[in-house]
């Protein structure tokens, strides 16, 4: 059983990844019974989408980093707008 607020506190460092390319991360849902994790990438304001680190990188490097403030998180998801359809970086 995870708490939410925890997740949200431990996001902070996990955000950090993104962030410096102008980019950030956006939690989405909590599963607090089953420990999943969704965030959102999100690339409006980022200087360089590309740079950010892909996908399922980032999701094995985020959930490395939150499991550690939050060992009860079982997976993650990272919903990535480069991945649909029609994305075109600006």
């Amino acid at each position: 059983m995870i708490d939410e607020s925890e997740v949200r506190s431990a996001l902070v460092e996990v955000a950090a990844l993104v962030q410096a390319d102008g980019g950030d991360l956006e939690l989405v849902s909590v599963d607090t019974a089953s420990g999943a994790v969704g965030l959102r990438l999100l690339l409006e304001s980022a200087n360089c989408a590309e740079c950010v680190l892909p996908r399922a990188m980032l999701e094995g490097v985020a959930t490395g980093l939150l499991q550690r403030s939050v060992p009860g998180i079982t997976g993650l998801t990272i919903d990535d707008p480069r991945d649909a359809p029609g994305f075109e970086a600006h």
